[in-house]
């Protein structure tokens, strides 16, 4: 499903996290982890999006099982490690 990781990004939204990843079809999925100051108290806060598909739980646990092979080539200055436990989380809730 994945091949890398190719940018990571933080907003100036008070916290949310963006991870750019490159598919095996060749598009670029962005993932954003929504910590912003305005979501906190919501449902919203700590919610995972992707910019080419909704989310449902069971893509969410998917996903995550897919970027897991890419910790070990990824360079730790990218937050994978914290996509990944936040998209187990979503998919249990």
């Amino acid at each position: 499903m994945f091949k890398s990781v190719s940018d990571s990004a933080a907003a100036a939204d008070g916290g949310s996290l963006a991870l750019f990843v490159e598919r095996i079809d060749g598009q670029t999925e962005l993932f954003v982890i929504n910590r912003s100051l305005a979501s906190c108290g919501t449902p919203d806060y700590n919610k995972i999006t992707s910019s080419l598909r909704p989310l449902a739980k069971e893509d969410c646990a998917m996903i995550a099982a897919a970027l897991e092979p890419l910790l070990m080539t990824t360079p730790s200055i990218h937050p994978l490690a914290d996509f990944i436990d936040t998209l187990k989380q979503q998919s249990s809730c």
